[in-house]
């Protein structure tokens, strides 16, 4: 949804959290994505995707900017965390 505007602004990597309700990806998902020009895809989603990509974990690393859509608690999860991705 965001990855092509991302890479005509000239963002240098992209990363993709997606949800795996029943632990598998959908392969048009992954197709889309690697169309788009993402560059890693982890199966992780709502507000504790937001966590781990503000603040980095063991998989996920700490990104500068997250944006896309969610629900109202990926919505509050983003106002929770904005401003505080410093490197």
């Amino acid at each position: 949804m965001n990855a092509i505007p991302a890479k005509v602004a000239g963002v240098e990597e992209l990363i993709m959290v997606v949800p795996t309700p029943n632990g598998v990806i959908v392969p048009l998902v992954l197709a889309a994505a690697h169309l788009s020009g993402v560059d890693s895809v982890y199966t992780v989603g709502g507000a504790q995707a937001i966590a781990a990509l503000a603040h980095g974990t063991e998989t996920v690393p700490k990104v500068d900017k997250i944006v896309g859509p969610g629900n109202i608690y990926v919505a509050t999860a983003k106002r929770a965390v904005f401003g505080t991705s410093w490197h």
